[in-house]
C-alpha cells in the first residue's frame, strides 16, 4: 500500500516505491464540502421551519421529561464542550454527568461538569464553550437546504441544526463564571491602555 504525504504546496503526494523512498506521484487534494447558499426565497422557507422546530422544542419545557430526553444530544454535546475546555484550559474536569436530576432549589438539572482548578482566567473558554454550537447549527442549517423542504434528509439535518442552536446558548450559571472572568480581563486590558497613553504621552 502507498503511503501518502502533503508537499511543501499543500497538494497530496504519494509515496512511489519504485522510484525511490523519497519519490512521490503528485495528485490534487480533494476539499472539504461546503454548504452553498440557497436563493432567498428558498433559505427564507427553510428558516422559517428552522424557527417553528426551535420553538416547538422550547414549548416543551412544559413538560420537563419530555423535554429533557427531547434535548439530550444536545445536552451531551454542551457538557462534552465544557469539559473538553476545561482539559485544554488547566481547570482539571473531575466529574462529568449528562444524567438529568432535579434541583435541591426546584426545577432540574441536565447536565453538569465540575472542575478542581476553575479560575478567573481560564472561566471564560470553559463558560463559554459550548458557543460553539452556534456556528455548527448554522453549516448544519445550511445543509439542509441542499435537500426539499420536507424531505427526510432535510428535516433530519434541521432536526440536528436545533439541538446545536439551543444546547449551544451558555447556562446563567456558565455566564456568571464566564462574566467573572471577562470583567477582570476588562479590567487588565483598561489598565495596560491608559499605562500605554501614560508612556506615549
Amino acid at each position: 500500500m502507498a503511503n501518502s504525504c502533503l508537499n511543501k504546496n499543500g497538494r497530496m503526494a504519494s509515496k512511489d516505491p519504485r522510484r525511490g523512498p523519497h519519490a512521490y506521484n503528485v495528485g490534487p487534494m480533494i476539499p472539504l464540502p461546503m454548504p452553498s447558499i440557497p436563493e432567498p426565497v428558498t433559505l427564507a422557507t427553510h428558516a422559517l421551519l428552522l424557527l417553528l422546530g426551535i420553538a416547538a422544542l422550547l414549548a416543551l419545557r412544559r413538560w420537563p421529561w419530555i423535554y429533557m430526553l427531547s434535548i439530550w444530544p444536545g445536552t451531551v454535546a454542551h457538557e462534552t464542550l465544557h469539559y473538553t475546555a476545561g482539559l485544554l484550559a488547566g481547570a482539571k474536569p473531575v466529574a462529568f454527568s449528562v444524567i438529568p436530576r432535579r434541583k435541591l432549589e426546584g426545577g432540574w438539572l441536565l447536565g453538569s461538569v465540575a472542575f478542581a482548578r476553575l479560575r478567573w482566567w481560564n472561566s471564560v473558554p470553559v463558560g463559554l464553550a459550548p458557543l460553539a454550537l452556534m456556528p455548527a447549527g448554522g453549516w448544519v442549517f445550511l445543509e439542509s437546504t441542499a435537500w426539499p423542504l420536507l424531505s427526510v434528509q432535510s428535516t433530519g439535518w434541521k432536526l440536528a441544526a436545533v439541538q446545536c442552536l439551543v444546547a449551544g446558548w451558555p447556562s446563567p450559571k456558565d455566564w456568571a463564571h464566564a462574566i467573572v472572568g471577562l470583567m477582570v480581563l476588562a479590567a487588565l486590558a483598561m489598565g495596560a491602555w491608559l499605562a500605554w497613553l501614560q508612556l506615549a504621552g
